[in-house]
């Protein structure tokens, strides 16, 4: 009996301390799943603090971008808002300056700068010549440089912006646009066109131009053999085009040299329609009549679509504001010596 008691002790401590082990692994798992729990709390509270964060970065920087570009314009404004009232002040200083000063033996100075100005704006206004307006300008200042009058600022200042409006003009090669369509030409006396050349008629009478000789049966032969050369069958799944004639080829190659030679008259009296309805007119007549399937046709069509783009007639600035500013100083200079001798 004491030995059966202590084996359901031990039995019994056993299965207690089996028990124990279970509640305690179960617990431990408890532990492990509340320190995930609380770590996933805590990572998305520190992501959302993250993004909270972030956006008021955002928002500071936004507000800081607006303050500053809405200071940058303001100083803008009032940079702008001074310049021009310094400018204002100044010529109406110059202004008085210049019909204070007595005449003296510079006056021819202001005279030559006032012809090259007129000069100036004829040669841009009826040659269209840029480079020689610019070149007349420059003159004119260089007189009203020589001057040495400070009333002469606000001319001076004209003069300079209308140089740069000049300077700004695009260029044109005009001698290299010519030579370009002149080489187009010459490129298409050489071009072949869509439809073959009517080639002129052999009559039977051209074709036996001797007498029949030798016995009956060798000239009925030749009879027949002739006979069988003029008369051709060829056999067409589609309409045949009427062939071009060499009269017809001829009229269709000058035609095409007539109107390639009136682009460049366009281009030397800078008719910009005209010379644009010319080029468009060589188009026509090479992609209806010359065949297009050819490298070299549709090479000389891709150069006349470019040349085509070619602005000969740039527009031009104004530049008479320097013309009328020195006109004024002139005006007041007179104005102030009648004045003066009237006083007198």
């Amino acid at each position: 009996m004491g030995a059966l008691a202590l084996v359901l002790v031990i039995l019994l401590a056993i299965i207690l301390a089996f028990i124990a082990w279970q509640g305690w692994q179960r617990l431990e798992t408890q532990q492990q799943r509340l320190e995930s729990v609380a770590q996933q709390a805590e990572a998305s509270a520190s992501m959302q603090a993250l993004n909270e964060l972030e956006a008021r970065l955002e928002s500071g920087e936004t507000e800081r971008d607006q303050v500053l570009n809405s200071a940058v314009e303001e100083l803008r404004d009032d940079f702008a808002s001074y310049r021009s009232n310094v400018n204002d002040t100044l010529d109406q200083v110059l202004d008085e300056l210049s019909s204070e000063q007595d005449t003296d033996e510079r006056e021819w100075l202001h005279a030559e700068a006032a012809y090259l100005l007129r000069l100036a704006n004829q040669r841009l206004q009826l040659e269209r010549d840029v480079e020689g307006a610019a070149a007349l300008l420059r003159t004119a200042d260089a007189r009203l440089q020589e001057a040495d009058n400070p009333a002469l600022t606000p001319v001076r200042r004209e003069i300079a912006n209308e140089l740069a409006a000049l300077e700004a003009v695009p260029e044109l090669d005009r001698t290299g646009v010519y030579l370009a369509l002149n080489a187009q030409q010459e490129r298409i006396a050489k071009l072949r066109l869509s439809q073959e050349i009517e080639e002129p008629a052999v009559t039977a009478e051209q074709r036996i131009e001797e007498p029949p000789e030798g016995s009956f049966q060798r000239q009925l032969a030749r009879f027949g053999a002739e006979l069988k050369d003029l008369v051709v069958i060829r056999h067409h799944d589609e309409a045949l085009e009427a062939l071009i004639t060499p009269e017809q080829e001829s009229y269709l190659r000058q035609s095409l040299r007539l109107v390639l030679e009136q682009s460049q008259l366009a281009l030397l009296k800078e008719e910009q329609e005209l010379f644009e309805a010319s080029i468009d007119k060589a188009l026509q007549l090479l992609n209806g009549y010359y065949d297009t399937s050819r490298s070299e046709t549709q090479a000389v069509i891709d150069r006349l679509e470019e040349l085509k783009q070619t602005q000969i007639q740039p527009e031009l600035p104004d530049i008479s504001a320097s013309q009328q500013a020195l006109a004024r100083f002139i005006e007041r200079r007179f104005q102030s010596r009648s004045d003066d001798g009237g006083d007198a």
